[in-house]
C-alpha cells in the first residue's frame, strides 16, 4: 500500500515565515539575503605574499654580497677604492718674482779724508834739533819736538801736516829759517829760499 502525503501547504507556510524573519532583521535593507562577498580578503593576501616575496629575494641578495670573496665565486669582486683628492700628487706651482717697481737707486761714492798726520821741527840756539812727525794733533806734534831738542832755549821753526819740513841755516846772518812742501826737496828749496840763501840742516816727512 502507497501513501502519498502532501507538503505544499507545509512547505509553504515555513517559506512564509521565513521570509518574515528575514524582512525583520534586515527592515532597511534592499539585499537579498546571502552570504557577504570576500573580495577584500583575498586582497591582504596578495599584499601578504607579495612582502614576503620580497623580503625573500633581498635576504637572499644580501647574502650573495656578504659572502666569501674567495677565488670559487667569480662573480663578486671587490670595488676598487675612489681616489679622492689627498690621494693625487699636487702640481708644482710657479710664482714669478715681482718686478722693481722703480729703477734702482745708485749711491754715490762716498769721500774718506785721509788721515791727517802732523809734524814739527825745533831747533835750540847751540843749533840743537829736534823732529816730530805722524802725529794727530798740531800741539802733540810740538810738544814732541821740543822734548826731542836736548838744549835750554828750544824753538819749532816749522809744523806742517801730510807732508814735509825742513831747516836751513844762512851764515851770514846767522839766523835758521823754516820751510815745508809735499816733498823733501820742496820743503828744501823752501828753508833756503826763506833764508835768503845758505844750507838745509834738518829735514822730516810725515806719512801721507
Amino acid at each position: 500500500m502507497i501513501f502519498r502525503i502532501s507538503t505544499s501547504s507545509g512547505d509553504s507556510a515555513c517559506t512564509h515565515h521565513h521570509d518574515r524573519r528575514t524582512a525583520a532583521a534586515h527592515p532597511r535593507s534592499g539585499r537579498p539575503p546571502g552570504p557577504r562577498p570576500r573580495g577584500g580578503g583575498n586582497a591582504m593576501v596578495i599584499v601578504i605574499v607579495a612582502v614576503t616575496a620580497f623580503m625573500v629575494l633581498i635576504g637572499g641578495g644580501v647574502f650573495l654580497l656578504s659572502g666569501d670573496d674567495s677565488d670559487d665565486d667569480p662573480q663578486i669582486r671587490p670595488l676598487a677604492a675612489t681616489p679622492t683628492d689627498s690621494d693625487r700628487p699636487t702640481r708644482p706651482t710657479y710664482s714669478p718674482p715681482s718686478l722693481p717697481t722703480s729703477e734702482p737707486t745708485t749711491r754715490e761714492p762716498t769721500y774718506s779724508p785721509p788721515p791727517r798726520n802732523y809734524g814739527a821741527i825745533a831747533v835750540g840756539r847751540n843749533g840743537a834739533i829736534g823732529k816730530a812727525w805722524d802725529y794727530k794733533s798740531v800741539a802733540t806734534a810740538r810738544r814732541r819736538a821740543l822734548n826731542e831738542c836736548k838744549t835750554s832755549g828750544c824753538k819749532v821753526l816749522t809744523t806742517f801736516v801730510n807732508g814735509c819740513g825742513a831747516v836751513a841755516y844762512n851764515s851770514r846772518t846767522n839766523r835758521y829759517w823754516d820751510g815745508h812742501g809735499d816733498t823733501r826737496a820742496a820743503a828744501q828749496r823752501n828753508a833756503i829760499s826763506n833764508a835768503g840763501g845758505g844750507r838745509t840742516v834738518t829735514w822730516v816727512c810725515t806719512t801721507r
